[in-house]
């Protein structure tokens, strides 16, 4: 699809430009997990549509190396058409499917982002497992400046809240960006040099907000604000010292599977949030070098992939908890912790602490849960 999209541009044949289009409406709307993340097994096993289905088929849910690719189309994507929407959808696979899928310390990278319930993350060995995307997974994280910023002849896009410095050479426009986002809901713009020429900044109002957002111009309220899902257009002569500031306050939301309501997910802003099962019965042998086998032994880490049996038991077997919502509003029990980031259940059989799923390692969870 992505050579399809080049071709178009090469060839100005419109059917290539349809053809990775709908590609991207059908994968988006049809066929994408909660993280973003889809494919099943490196297959889609189930209709459009039917990914409750699609989960019960196999545990190896969400192959990294299509969460990349996807990634790659929708820049091409937007480079026609800069829809502040594409850049949603990029969003939160960047945070919920491609960061949290290379392993601290010693960077080994995964094959499937499992959103099977009691799952657990598998990472490639050294030098005896890995696989196309343990290349994409190292190619990702070598460009994570990637598209923060894009640029026409009216201005700026600043499209990723993400700390970095932009030069804009050409243009003689230098801005810092300053964030902890998604940690923290403040970003803060400074522009370090300007002409004197009036240019276009447009923010990216993320479409998870429930309100326009406050903005504040060197440190003063701007009457008018932004729609969620919409650009914030700042059109002036900018100068050395500007200051941009935005406040996106971040909120609980629910998202169900398409063919079955009772089976949800939860976010925090832009984060899908997971809940920690806890460890047991997981060791170094289950988390490094085999794919993913929920409840079965797990392939011998030494010599032939088509070896004995590694004498390791597979991990026991874990009831995935379900849950009793109060209200439609999950904040009414689903509670924040005491720590940044981290919630808990509140009033189940079982209560759960939850987590971004991005910050989960070495741990079995679920991001999928049944809700009554």
């Amino acid at each position: 699809m992505i050579a399809a999209a080049r071709r178009y541009e090469i060839s100005g044949d419109s059917r290539f430009r349809d053809l990775s289009e709908y590609f991207f409406y059908e994968v988006t709307t049809a066929r994408s997990y909660v993280t973003a993340g889809t494919s099943n097994a490196e297959a889609w096993l189930a209709p459009p549509k039917r990914l409750a289905a699609e989960l019960k088929q196999s545990v190896n849910t969400a192959e990294c190396c299509c969460a990349y690719n996807m990634l790659k189309l929708t820049r091409q994507l937007y480079s026609w058409n800069p829809s502040p929407a594409l850049f949603d959808y990029y969003e939160r696979s960047l945070l919920n499917h491609r960061i949290g899928t290379i392993r601290p310390k010693v960077g080994y990278t995964q094959y499937y982002l499992s959103l099977a319930p009691g799952a657990w993350k598998t990472f490639n060995t050294e030098d005896q497992t890995f696989w196309c995307c343990t290349g994409s997974g190292i190619e990702e994280y070598s460009k994570l400046n990637d598209s923060i910023y894009w640029k026409d002849q009216e201005g700026l896009y600043v499209n990723l809240f993400i700390p970095s410095e932009l030069d804009w050479e050409e243009k003689g426009f230098k801005v810092r960006q300053e964030t902890q986002y998604p940690e923290s809901q403040d970003v803060r713009l400074t522009v370090t040099a300007a002409r004197h020429d009036n240019m276009a900044l447009r923010l990216r109002i993320p479409g998870w907000l429930q309100s326009p957002p406050t903005v504040k111009l060197n440190g003063k309220v701007l009457d008018a604000s932004a729609a969620p899902g919409s650009y914030l257009t700042l059109s002036r002569v900018w100068k050395a010292g500007d200051k941009v500031e935005v406040r996106l306050p971040m909120h609980l939301h629910v998202e169900v599977m398409p063919d079955d309501s009772h089976m949800q997910a939860f976010l925090y802003g832009p984060l899908v949030l997971a809940g920690d099962l806890g460890a047991e019965g997981l060791t170094e042998a289950h988390i490094i070098g085999p794919n993913l086998r929920v409840g079965a032994p797990i392939p011998e880490q030494h010599g032939s992939p088509l070896g004995p049996v590694n004498r390791t038991p597979p991990v026991p077997d874990l009831e995935i908890p379900s849950f009793r919502a109060s209200g439609s509003d999950p904040s009414s029990w689903i509670k924040a912790g005491d720590k940044p980031l981290t919630f808990r259940t509140s009033g189940q059989r079982k209560d759960v602490t939850l987590v971004p799923l991005n910050s989960l390692y070495d741990r079995r969870y679920s991001v999928y849960w049944g809700v009554s």
